[in-house]
C-alpha cells in the first residue's frame, strides 16, 4: 500500500494567524477528520522568496534559476501533494505580493504544462467586499500546469480573527472543506 493521500494548506496572506490562515487551517482540519490523509500547513510569508527577475532563463530550464531563497522549499512539498488548498486575501483584486512572488516563480513550469496534472486544487479567497473574480483568476494559476480546481470558496472577512465572529463563513468554509474531501481518491 502507498503513503497517505497529502493535502497541503497554503497561505498567501502576509498577516501571521489572520482570515486566510484561520480558513485554511479549518479545511485542513475538517478533510482530516473526514479523510484518512496528512496535512501540512505553509504560509508563504514564513519563507524568504525572492522577486522574479524576469531573467526568462526559466524558459530554458524548465524551472527557476534562482536558487539561493526557500522557493524550492514550498516547491517541494507542492509536487508532493495530492491536493493544494491555497488561500490568499484579496489586495485590489489580486492575492497579495508574498503569494503572487511565489507564483511568479513557477513561470518555467511553462514548458512542462502537465507538471501539475493529478493534483487537485481548492481555492479560498478571502475579502472585504470586492475583487473575488481577478483574484479567483490569479490562484487558478496551477491549472495552467495541469492541475484541477475542484473547488473555490469566497469569504467575507476584513479585520484579524473576524472570520471566527461569522458563522456563516465557517459554514461556507466546512461546506467547501467537504467537497474538497469527496474529490479525494
Amino acid at each position: 500500500m502507498g503513503s497517505k493521500t497529502l493535502v497541503l494548506g497554503i497561505s498567501g496572506s502576509p498577516r501571521k494567524d489572520g482570515n486566510t490562515d484561520v480558513a485554511v487551517k479549518k479545511v485542513l482540519e475538517i478533510i482530516s477528520r473526514l479523510r484518512d490523509v496528512e496535512t501540512v500547513f505553509i504560509r508563504v510569508a514564513d519563507f524568504n522568496i525572492k522577486h522574479c527577475r524576469g531573467c526568462r532563463e526559466c524558459m530554458r530550464i524548465g524551472e527557476c534559476a534562482i536558487r539561493d531563497d526557500d522557493f524550492n522549499l514550498i516547491l517541494e512539498k507542492l509536487m508532493e501533494a495530492d491536493m493544494i488548498v491555497v488561500g490568499a486575501p484579496v489586495f485590489w483584486s489580486s492575492p497579495p505580493g508574498v503569494m503572487k512572488d511565489f507564483i511568479d516563480r513557477t513561470h518555467g513550469f511553462y514548458t512542462d504544462p502537465k507538471r501539475l496534472l493529478g493534483k487537485k486544487v481548492g481555492i479560498i479567497s478571502v475579502a472585504a467586499d470586492s475583487g473575488f473574480e481577478s483574484h479567483e483568476e490569479i490562484l487558478s494559476w496551477m491549472r495552467i500546469y495541469g492541475a484541477e480546481i475542484v473547488g473555490k470558496v469566497r469569504i467575507y472577512a476584513r479585520e484579524k480573527g473576524e472570520i471566527l465572529q461569522k458563522p456563516e463563513e465557517m459554514a461556507k468554509l466546512e461546506r467547501f472543506a467537504r467537497l474538497l474531501a469527496e474529490n479525494l481518491q
